[in-house]
This record gives C-alpha cells, sequence and structure tokens, in this order.
C-alpha cells in the first residue's frame, strides 16, 4: 500500500506524492478484511468518533493507512448487547444473523489489531442481573476476545454454524461491576425528566424547552441526554419507539425498566464522546458498536453537532430534519446558552447539594414514572 491519503476517488488521491510504503506479511487477511467490509457497512454497526475516510468507514485500507502512516490506534467501544453477544459465540451458541453479525465485528477488530473496550457494557449487565452473572460473562467474553479470528470469520460468514468452547471452563472474577456508576445515576435522573415530561401533555417544544431550562435552573448540563429529548420530542417522525421503551406499559414497573434502559444509552453516548474529546492529539480514535439504530442516529447527531461544544447553525440545520426550522433554532439557542452557562455559579448544581440530593431526585422521579401514563403530545 502506498502511503496516500485516502480522500479521493478509491480513496486515495491522484497525483499525490507517494513518500513510503505498507507492505503486508504473506499471511495478512486483507482478503477476508474485503469480504468483512461490505457485511459490516450494510449492517450499520459503527459510528466513528472521527471523519471517516472516503475509501468508507469499513475498508480496510483506511486502518492500515491511519495505524501504519497516522500511527494511530482505533479502539471499539461496544454496547451491551454487541458484548453479551460475543459471549454467547465463545460460549457455542448456535449461529443467527444477528450473531454472525457480531462475529464479523470481532473477526474485523482482531485481524486490524483494534482494541475492544466493553467496560460500560458489564456495568450495565452487572446493574441489571448482578456481579455474579457479569462477571461470569466477561469470563466468556474474554474467551471470545483471545480466540482464534479466522474461526471467528469462518462463523460470520457461514461456513461454520457453532465455535467449540474451550474444554476449560474460564476464571470467573469478582469484580464489583454492579456499583452505580456516578454518570449513570445522573443520567437515570434526567432520564426520568424527560419521562415526566412526556406524561405532561405540554407540546413537542415546551418538553424540549422545559428540559433544558431544568438542567440549567437544578441539575446537570447533560450535552447526551440532551440530544435524546432532541428525537424523543420531536415532532416529525424521529426514531423515537426504541428510546424510552414500554413508557405507556400498564406494568408500571417495565415502564421504569425502560427509562432505565434509556439511561444506559446516555451513558453508553457520554462514556463515548468523553473518550473521543480526551483523545483529542494522543493517537487514539474511537469507534462506537451496537446494533441499535436509534443510539446510531444519536450518537452521529451528538458528534457531529455537539462533541466539541455547540454550533448554532448546524445544531439548527441538524434539528430540522426533526423539527420545523424557528422550532429547530429556538432549541439550538438554548441549547448553546445552557452549555455556555454551565459554569454559572449561580445555578444549583455547581453549589454544594444537600446529602442525598441524588437519592431524593431519583425517588422523585421514579414515584411519576410509577403512578402515570404518557399523555397525548401537541405541537
Amino acid at each position: 500500500m502506498s502511503r496516500q491519503r485516502p480522500s479521493g476517488r478509491n480513496g486515495l488521491d491522484e497525483g499525490e506524492e507517494i513518500d513510503g510504503a505498507l507492505f503486508l506479511h504473506p499471511g495478512f487477511p486483507y482478503f477476508e478484511l474485503m469480504a468483512l467490509a461490505p457485511v459490516l457497512e450494510r449492517a450499520g454497526v459503527f459510528t466513528p468518533g472521527y471523519g471517516p475516510p472516503a475509501v468508507g468507514l469499513c475498508h480496510p485500507n483506511g486502518f492500515l493507512y491511519s495505524h501504519s502512516f497516522e500511527a494511530q490506534s482505533t479502539i471499539l467501544l461496544p454496547d451491551r448487547n454487541i458484548a453479551s453477544r460475543m459471549a454467547q459465540i465463545a460460549r457455542g451458541r448456535p449461529a443467527t444473523d444477528d450473531l454472525r453479525i457480531v462475529a464479523a465485528i470481532k473477526a474485523f477488530c482482531h485481524f486490524l489489531d483494534i482494541l475492544v473496550e466493553p467496560s460500560v457494557a458489564f456495568h450495565e449487565l452487572a446493574h441489571r442481573q448482578g456481579n455474579g452473572k457479569a462477571n461470569e460473562e466477561l469470563a466468556w467474553f474474554r474467551i471470545g476476545d483471545n480466540g482464534d479470528a479466522v474461526v471467528w470469520f469462518d462463523y460470520a460468514m457461514g461456513a461454520i454454524d457453532r465455535i467449540t468452547p474451550p474444554a476449560v471452563q474460564p476464571r470467573i472474577g469478582s469484580s464489583d461491576l454492579a456499583f452505580p456508576l456516578r454518570r449513570w445515576r445522573r443520567n437515570y435522573i434526567v432520564a426520568l425528566k424527560i419521562a415526566e415530561l412526556e406524561f405532561s401533555g405540554l407540546t413537542n417544544l415546551q418538553r424540549m424547552l422545559a428540559l433544558l431550562d431544568w438542567m440549567h435552573d437544578d441539575f446537570i448540563v447533560a450535552g447526551p441526554a440532551a440530544m435524546l429529548a432532541c428525537i424523543y420530542f420531536a415532532p416529525n417522525s424521529p426514531p423515537r419507539a426504541g428510546l424510552l421503551k414500554r413508557l405507556n406499559s400498564p406494568d408500571r414497573q417495565r415502564a421504569l425498566d425502560g427509562v432505565k434502559n434509556a439511561a444506559w444509552d446516555i451513558t453508553h453516548l457520554s462514556d463515548f464522546i468523553k473518550k473521543v474529546n480526551e483523545a483529542d492529539g494522543n493517537g487514539a480514535r474511537y469507534l462506537l458498536a451496537s446494533s441499535d439504530k436509534a443510539l446510531h442516529i444519536m450518537a452521529k447527531f451528538l458528534f457531529d453537532f455537539g462533541a466539541d461544544g455547540i454550533h448554532l447553525g448546524p445544531m439548527a440545520d441538524g434539528l430540522s430534519e426533526w423539527w420545523p426550522v424557528d422550532q429547530a433554532i429556538s432549541i439550538a439557542e438554548r441549547l448553546a446558552r445552557l452549555i455556555e452557562e454551565a459554569e454559572d455559579p449561580r445555578r444549583a448544581l455547581n453549589n454544594p447539594q444537600p446529602d442525598g440530593f441524588i437519592d431524593v431526585m431519583t425517588a422523585r422521579g421514579e414515584r411519576i414514572v410509577l403512578s402515570g401514563l404518557a399523555q397525548p403530545s401537541g405541537r
């Protein structure tokens, strides 16, 4: 591979001077990567925290160029479903279409030396099902992550229907993964507030602006949660079905579980953006992996328009996909002001809070969700 930046036709600038070359060793799985790339591209399982090359997000040339000539490493952040399915494959679960996609992700990452970092995923699982389950699944995830990538490739491409698990059972750790992440607890309160506003009977715009005012006056400035609300409250056919699941269920505990799930989505997004921002200039770049289309829409929206602060014009343009233009401008202006005033000492959260503040806010929000049913929204 010539040292040419992948930005023109076929991913390369025509006429750019060649000042280096990459020689792949004879056993390098280039053709396997070329087979996996369109599978993953069609599946839409990645959102990058960087500008993808013109050659295509999943084309191996883009990764080879970045890793070899720009000295950048790539780190994959899988959500819980991706991490759990990797563990299931390692345990010998027979193939399904969804599992083959996950196997393709694993083989692709292994072939290209992409590190898979699933920390938030197993905190989520432990919070839902306890430390024992999470530590067991983490052990199997590690078995899969260190497994033979060629076997996983065969599974992904349909050559085999099952991966034989190792004869020796993995050593299961005892980490306290269920201890609530500080940022999840705060994201959960915001998700509860979004649910409360859904019950309010206010118009879409009133709900959105009320959330931003509440963040300013009474709580934290939570950018990823605000992005979720921008999509959830939008009137123009947003992909809202998967955001706050079962909110109108007669079983109010199921409704509350849906709010908790949304809080984990927000936490995955905030972890993604935090890592992207912290990696600026240090040679690392991040990919979010999920089979949840709504999560990718939010991640792309957040990365495009809010990762490094609110850019008013682009944000309003982006929001206008789901909101009337005048309302999109109003929301973007309020978001920009919220970010500008995040450190204002007059904000309640910038001053000492009473003991148990988070617990009180959580309990209040849960009471509202457990007692209410969402009302139809106005426009």
